[in-house]
């Protein structure tokens, strides 16, 4: 069984079904349960999560094993899996007191009678803000904070997945983006209130 690749010990799970390809699926398993689980570990920062968490996406990838399509690999469609899921887990457990605290400890950006933190998550950024974002800010600041308020990963988790390992992690790029972003926002604010001319007239000196 080792001699054949994770596609063909699909096909023969699939055409086998249960209980007759159980063995299929526990050649997968052996293969890709501990990469599964460390990439679970470093998003979850907690052994006992992260094992319930690879747990879970094996159960999750047996379950919808007939949706996997042959034109890709299966290591890259279980990750996947993986990586959704373990969003979506810390998202629900980590909207709790430790992350209320990490973006209070955030200066509020003004401009917005809700705050530069609930604009971005319920409007989940305009295109003049991409736009922005994309010009004033670097790929890190940008990444961290796409993922941060749009997708609403956890900033020690943004930390472990990116590999930022300055000693305030993500949260210092969010600090540097905030700024500078609040920058560019104050001078397209300043460009906003100048008078417009009329055509054809000049300006006053």
């Amino acid at each position: 069984m080792s001699s054949l690749t994770d596609e063909e010990l699909v096909a023969k799970y699939l055409e086998a079904g249960r209980p007759a390809g159980t063995r299929y699926a526990d050649e997968l398993f052996q293969r890709h349960y501990g990469r599964v689980a460390l990439w679970c570990f470093r998003l979850a920062g907690d052994r006992e999560m992260a094992t319930d968490l690879a747990q879970d996406v094996f159960v999750k990838a047996w379950a919808h094993l007939d949706h996997f399509r042959m034109d890709s690999r299966f290591s890259t469609w279980l990750y996947m899996i993986a990586r959704n899921h373990c969003f979506n887990a810390l998202r629900q457990k980590q909207r709790s007191k430790e992350d209320a605290m990490d973006r209070a400890d955030i200066e509020d950006f003004p401009g917005t009678a809700a705050g530069f933190d609930r604009d971005l998550e319920q409007k989940e950024l305009t295109g003049v803000a991409r736009e922005i974002m994309a010009a004033e800010l670097s790929p890190v600041e940008a990444k961290v904070m796409m993922l941060h308020f749009v997708e609403d990963v956890p900033l020690p988790a943004i930390s472990r997945t990116l590999g930022l390992e300055n000693a305030s992690g993500a949260k210092a790029y969010v600090v540097s983006a905030k700024r500078k972003l609040k920058t560019a926002l104050n001078r397209l604010a300043l460009r906003s209130r100048r008078p417009s001319t009329g055509e054809g007239s000049t300006p006053d000196e």
